[in-house]
């Protein structure tokens, strides 16, 4: 891992090219990796996500228009100026109508793309695959769930991520995201908190039941920017149930960087009455010998869920 300044990147945008590069490439020095391909990730905040619906007969020349007419109505761009994607996600009957298509659309304006790649480039790697964060954190996520719920069949999963600039919220069913939504953070309280070592579960000052630090007094500030992001959570999941075919969510994986947030874990699930897991996207997984004795902390693991993600693209079609 290497740290990068606060302003060096904002809202998923790099602002300072040249000092994000240099960070780059002493994290591949430092790495003593031989390999040179990698994947990307996208932020959610930079991509348009949607789903449209069209008729099965289209052909491939009238589906591509559809989704490019959906971009632009979206992005107000031009698609000359926009990287999409999109996948066929399978037929459906609607009342009243014949059997349509389910199209998933992402889109991405062309700089933003241009951007990471170059960063890429810049530290002699070559970029290979480019994804969206979320979808990388649930490939990751993915093996956990499996294990975790496999008693269950066709679980409704929440995963919330927590960072420094945000907290977003993805909902799947059968492998295929239902809901999203995103939600602020208070970047600068959340800041001076860490600052002052009160906030994050640190490894050498987490008391034996693995809970967090010993505070003798919980602060204020941190137990309302706590109740904040659980209250807002667990709003939005019940106004996406009240409209939906869904009763319930069936658990609620909780990382990003700063997942382990000291009381979020228990916050989340008094509010949303579901089970909350910090994942640890490294569990049952063997270590490296390079690894041995200087292994990602608790407080860390959680927060790669999006490169273990990326990372296990390299086994495309085994997870």
């Amino acid at each position: 891992m290497e740290p990068l300044q606060a302003g060096w990147i904002v809202a998923g945008h790099i602002e300072q090219f040249d000092e994000v590069a240099a960070a780059l490439r002493r994290l591949v020095k430092a790495s003593g990796s031989a390999t040179r391909e990698v994947a990307l990730a996208m932020p959610d905040s930079a991509v348009i996500m949607t789903k449209i619906l069209i008729p099965s007969e289209f052909g491939e020349a009238e589906l591509l228009r559809q989704v490019e007419a959906e971009v632009a109505r979206l992005s107000g761009r031009s698609v000359a100026d926009m990287r999409i994607d999109y996948t066929v996600q399978g037929r459906v009957k609607t009342q009243g109508h014949g059997a349509t298509m389910a199209i998933l659309i992402a889109a991405v304006s062309q700089e933003k793309v241009q951007d990471r790649l170059g960063l890429a480039e810049s530290a002699g790697l070559t970029p290979v695959v480019l994804d969206v964060e979320a979808d990388a954190s649930m490939l990751a996520a993915g093996r956990l769930i499996s294990a975790r719920l496999e008693a269950l069949e066709n679980p409704v999963l929440g995963l919330v991520q927590v960072g420094t600039e945000g907290a977003s919220l993805h909902v799947t069913h059968q492998g295929e995201m239902v809901h999203v939504a995103r939600m602020p953070v208070d970047s600068a309280l959340l800041s001076k908190l860490i600052v002052k070592g009160v906030a994050l579960n640190v490894t050498g000052a987490e008391n034996q039941k693995g809970k967090g630090l010993l505070l003798d007094d919980e602060p204020t500030e941190l137990q309302a920017l706590i109740d904040a992001l659980a209250d807002g959570l667990a709003s939005d999941l019940f106004s996406f149930l009240s409209t939906s075919a869904f009763r319930k969510i069936d658990a609620v994986f909780l990382g990003g960087g700063l997942s382990a947030l000291h009381g979020l874990q228990d916050a989340i699930k008094r509010r949303t009455f579901s089970d909350c897991v910090v994942v640890d996207p490294f569990r049952g997984m063997q270590l490296g010998a390079a690894l041995q004795g200087c292994a990602p902390q608790y407080a860390e693991r959680a927060g790669m869920l999006t490169a273990c993600g990326l990372a296990l693209r390299r086994f495309h079609g085994l997870c």
